[in-house]
């Protein structure tokens, strides 16, 4: 098989990045084992907010980002003939008195995104949530639906013969000057996706990977309205009827990737001190997370082997920066003295 780009890795990077190739007729094949549990995309919230509520800032850029993710996302809607972006509200619960004047203060530093509850928000706020004081809107913001994105992109590569369900062995990888060579794929350039993997990877073992783990639960509360997403110790965000998806948590130091009783008893118990109706939790997801120092995303080309490039620590924003990423990466690769990407890693610095 020959084609222009190996893409290793079909986390959220991996797809949005493979996505745009085949958009532009970019030829391709993409590697990935079969283990979408453990992956840090399957158990994300996947909502894109323009806010950061615990300082009540706008996200950096957060305009450029979110033209990029509506336009790919409404771009894999019309391909794949199912719905994956929804518009729903944050109602942010105010639980301290100083994260409420901080609101207050910075009202008019965005007002086009945020508010306070209006009269019909709260009589709904009320009737599932105790001691129930200020709340705040944000809006517009966008869920994804992640796990139906990931699964679906899935079976669309599969159908048309471009998707390789295997282990990635980067040792038997070869990368000479006229190309990059696997088993029986001869390519132009691989792009490294692998999220968490990269932390084993000896093409980019000085970039200075953080390993993070979080959880997630997915959790019935029937009768709960399903048009907000809530957020106060815990964010609870629509899945479907009745399914919400609650979570999450960040570990720094950690053993493996099995579910965190602690936390999950933890949640439940302030689950119990915030709503006023009953719930069930219906699964436990864990997944590692790719993160750098500072929370910089990984995007480029190596600096030893132009034909070598990769896309990576998106972090808990990977579904709002991805898709503008993706395009970046996509135009170095073509024109590689174009503008470097912003906010970005230097590899040059880290990796010669």
């Amino acid at each position: 098989m020959q084609v222009q780009y190996i893409i290793v890795g079909q986390g959220i990077a991996g797809t949005l990045f493979s996505y745009h190739c085949w958009r532009q007729g970019i030829s391709f094949v993409m590697i990935d084992q079969e283990r979408r549990a453990r992956k840090a995309s399957t158990v994300a919230g996947a909502v894109l907010n323009p806010v950061n509520v615990n300082k009540w800032s706008l996200v950096n850029d957060y305009d450029y980002y979110i033209s990029h993710a509506l336009a790919s996302y409404k771009g894999l809607e019309e391909t794949l003939n199912i719905p994956l972006v929804e518009t729903m509200p944050l109602l942010v619960f105010h639980q301290e008195e100083a994260k409420k004047q901080l609101f207050e203060k910075q009202l008019t530093a965005c007002p086009q995104y945020i508010r306070p509850a209006d009269a019909t928000e709260h009589i709904v706020v009320k009737r599932y949530f105790k001691d129930v004081t200020d709340i705040a809107n944000v809006s517009p913001v966008y869920k994804i639906h992640a796990s139906v994105l990931l699964s679906s992109w899935a079976g669309f590569l599969k159908d048309k013969g471009l998707l390789i369900e295997k282990y990635f062995d980067i040792h038997a990888c070869k990368i000479e000057e006229n190309g990059v060579y696997y088993e029986t794929i001869q390519a132009e350039k691989i792009i490294f996706c692998e999220g968490a993997e990269a932390i084993h990877n000896p093409l980019f073992h000085k970039i200075p990977f953080n390993q993070n783990r979080g959880d997630a639960l997915l959790i019935s509360i029937p009768g709960l309205s399903t048009q907000y997403i809530y957020q106060g110790n815990v964010r609870l965000v629509p899945i479907e009827k009745d399914l919400f998806w609650c979570g999450g948590n960040h570990q720094w130091q950690f053993d493996n990737l099995l579910p965190d009783e602690v936390w999950r008893r933890q949640t439940e118990s302030a689950l119990r001190q915030w709503l006023t109706i009953p719930f069930k939790v219906e699964d436990h997801l864990v997944g590692q997370r790719p993160t750098t120092a500072g929370q910089f995303f990984v995007v480029g080309t190596h600096p030893l082997w132009p034909m070598v490039a990769i896309l990576n620590g998106l972090g808990t924003k990977g579904f709002l920066w991805g898709p503008a990423l993706s395009l970046e990466l996509l135009q170095r690769l073509d024109h590689p003295q174009s503008t470097p990407i912003k906010n970005n890693i230097r590899l040059e610095r880290l990796l010669s």
